[in-house]
């Protein structure tokens, strides 16, 4: 990790490793071949394009993979659990389509794994902030913030009958949105005191 603080090693530090970018795109390529028949593919190509994007787009980048890596855990889980309940139970229509059996464990192990990279990323990233003195801020962009706002407008349809799952993520998605505008509302005012 860089210790000098100039705007290079800045621009270096907010680019992900190889390793990190190679392991998203993998999750995403395994989460889409697991969840291809259904209407979740958007979170997997997040991760996928953020994983592409990240080395020239630092900032859309890592939004990109932490919105996929966030949005893409619900519905893995959900899946999992599915899969789990009916391994356990019995009854004639408690059999798991083979696919589903083999393309949702790697799927699970490599966002498990994904996940855990980002995190340990993110605390670099924060030691790193800690430590280096302010730095000259970025243009402010709300391309991302609203792209979000508007798939969270769309009717998405979900699986359980409750609505459970969809408060959920849409509880999530606001998340996200807040946390993105809240650091773009940091960032531009950061900018105007300078």
């Amino acid at each position: 990790m860089p210790t000098c603080c100039n705007v290079g090693s800045m621009e270096e530090t907010n680019i992900l490793p190889k390793r990190v970018r190679r392991l998203a795109i993998a999750t995403g390529i395994a989460s889409a071949l697991a969840l291809f028949p259904t209407l979740f593919l958007l979170y997997p190509t997040l991760l996928i394009l953020g994983g592409i994007i990240q080395p020239r787009f630092p900032s859309t980048g890592r939004w990109f993979l932490w919105t996929g890596a966030a949005m893409l855990g619900a519905e893995l889980l959900l899946y999992d659990v599915m899969i789990l309940q009916n391994a356990f139970s019995s009854g004639p229509y408690t059999s798991t389509p083979i696919l589903m059996l083999i393309t949702f464990p790697p799927a699970t192990i490599l966002f498990a794994w994904c996940c855990a990279e980002l995190v340990a990323d993110g605390i670099r990233r924060i030691r790193f902030w800690r430590s280096a003195p302010p730095a000259e801020p970025r243009p402010v962009s709300w391309g991302i913030g609203g792209f979000l706002s508007w798939y969270h407008d769309r009717s998405d349809v979900h699986l359980d009958a409750n609505g459970r799952v969809g408060v959920a993520m849409s509880a999530l998605l606001l998340a996200i949105v807040l946390a993105f505008d809240a650091s773009l509302v940091k960032r531009a005012l950061s900018a105007s005191q300078v």
